[in-house]
Parts: structure tokens; sequence; C-alpha cells
């Protein structure tokens, strides 16, 4: 088994309830996994966290289209802050509105997902491009690329608020792979706490409008850290016994087994996992190869 530390923080003043999701048609991802633990043995046992051993991460969510020639300079800025800070960094591309729209001649790939949909009818105004990070200012605040350098950089400056410990196995056998997330709280969150579980794949090569480029429709472009699917839905699960919310010293643990759709080269895959609270405000983050 593989086991993973991280910890993300945010400022806790801002909170947005979710907008309703009655204009998506089926929206609801039907949750079907658990942890089998009558094949893979019990949940491990986790000790606490110690705040001085906790790690900051932050999430940027890029919302991206594949008709929007502006994006891939965004793509650029996103990577350039993930090179710059590590892995204290995770990039979602989520693609979504219009000029994520497909067509009969070189966009007729549908990159969309009930996911990302239900992420793009959350903000506040919706264009391509813009970003999240970490949702700090509440679920529909939004970024330019230009500040998503600083805005990341505040956010890894924060003080701890919550830890994260994750243990993952791959069963390659049973297609399976089995993810343990553990969380240790140091202030009190009050309201929900939910856990979500994310795919993301990268070096995927199609077409992609690109201003910066000649011609500007690039047959061969790289999308990377594409949002695919999840577990159980954009916004998970209750995060276990801080499901309604938690106290300075709380734990809680989410174990899953997920049965791996071959359709994503799981070799170029990632999982997100992201903990938020009844705003959407990302609490904690992390990143994990599958097969790492």
């Amino acid at each position: 088994m593989r086991h993973h530390v991280a910890l993300t923080i945010f400022p806790m003043a801002f909170v947005l309830v979710f907008l309703g999701c009655d204009e998506l048609q089926n929206p609801v991802v039907e949750i079907t996994t658990s942890y089998q633990e009558s094949a893979y043995g019990p949940v491990p046992v986790f000790a606490a966290l110690p705040i001085g051993e906790a790690l900051q991460h932050v999430l940027i969510e890029d919302f991206t289209a594949h008709q929007c020639g502006n994006c891939p300079d965004a793509a650029i800025i996103a990577s350039q802050i993930v090179e710059n800070q590590g892995d204290a960094v995770s990039v979602m591309a989520i693609h979504a509105g219009n000029l994520a729209n497909t067509d009969d001649d070189h966009f007729d790939t549908d990159w969309t997902t009930v996911e990302g949909d239900l992420f793009w009818d959350q903000l506040d105004f919706q264009a391509n491009p813009l970003g999240r990070i970490n949702r700090i200012g509440g679920a529909g605040n939004f970024w330019a690329p230009a500040q998503w350098a600083d805005k990341t950089s505040e956010q890894l400056a924060n003080t701890p608020q919550v830890g994260l410990q994750i243990i993952h196995d791959w069963v390659p056998e049973n297609n399976h792979l089995n993810v343990h997330v553990h969380g240790t709280f140091y202030e009190e969150t009050t309201g929900s706490i939910q856990v979500a579980l994310l795919i993301l794949e990268s070096n995927i090569y199609d077409y992609q409008l690109d201003y910066a480029s000649d011609p500007e429709l690039v047959a061969d472009y790289a999308f990377n850290h594409v949002l695919r699917s999840s577990v159980h839905g954009a916004f998970g699960l209750g995060f276990g016994d801080v499901a309604m919310g938690a106290s300075a010293g709380d734990v809680a643990t989410h174990s899953v087994t997920y049965t791996w759709d071959d359709s994503w080269v799981i070799e170029n895959a990632t999982v997100l996992v992201v903990v938020s609270d009844a705003g959407g405000i990302v609490l904690n983050s992390f990143e994990f190869h599958p097969t790492e």
C-alpha cells in the first residue's frame, strides 16, 4: 500500500450555498462504490496527524474549453505555478461552457462531464479561461489567470487547518483501486464537511484552438489534468464522523473500493481528493497517482 500525507488551509470568512442543479439532465451520479473489506482486509488504522507534520496544498480549478483560443495560455500559467510550487499545488482542467461544445468538424470530442457542469453552474460569471483557487471567496468566486500565482502563494502561506493522510492500493487483477482518506482537524469547522474523489487524466492529444499558435488550430494539443469523472459525485459524500461539522482534534476516515474505467489510461491518471465545507470552500486537497 502507498502512504501519503497532505494538508490544505483556507480563510473561513466566506460561505456560499451550492447552486441548484435542476438545470442539468441526470446530474446525480449513482454511488455504487464502497470499500470491500471482505476482499481486502480491515480499514487501516491511522494515528492523528500532528499539525507540525501537515502540509499545505492548493487546488487550481482551470475552467477551459477546446474552442477557447486564450485557454492554452492559461494552462501554461497553471503549469508554471506547479513547476514553481511542486506537489503543493494541483490543477484540475474543467471543460465547460459554450466553447466546450462539439461540432462535426475538428472539435468532435466531448470533454465535458456532469461534475464539470455542476462546477461551472456554481460560478457567478461564466467565461473561459478563468479559475478558482481553493474556492476562496465562495464557490461562485473566480480569478483571472494573471491572478492565479499570487492567490496560490497567499493560500500556501496560511496556517494549516486540517491535515490529510491517504493510503491507496491498486489491485490490477480485479481492476480495483482502494483508497483510504483520513483527516485530522486542527480548528472547529461548522456545517457539513464532504470528501470527493475526482479522476483526472493527462497526456491526451486532440484539437485545440490556440491564438498563440500558427496555425491557430492545433491538431495534437496536449491536454493535461482533465477532469474525467468522480468516484461519488462532484461534491462527494459526508466525511465520516465529521460529516456534520468538526471540533479541533476530531478525526475522520473515508474508505472506498473503486472499479477503474478502462477508457482512462491509468498510467496517465491521477486521483484528486478534495475535502470541502458546506459552502464548497476547499479545506484540503491532495492528488496521487493510482499505480505509484
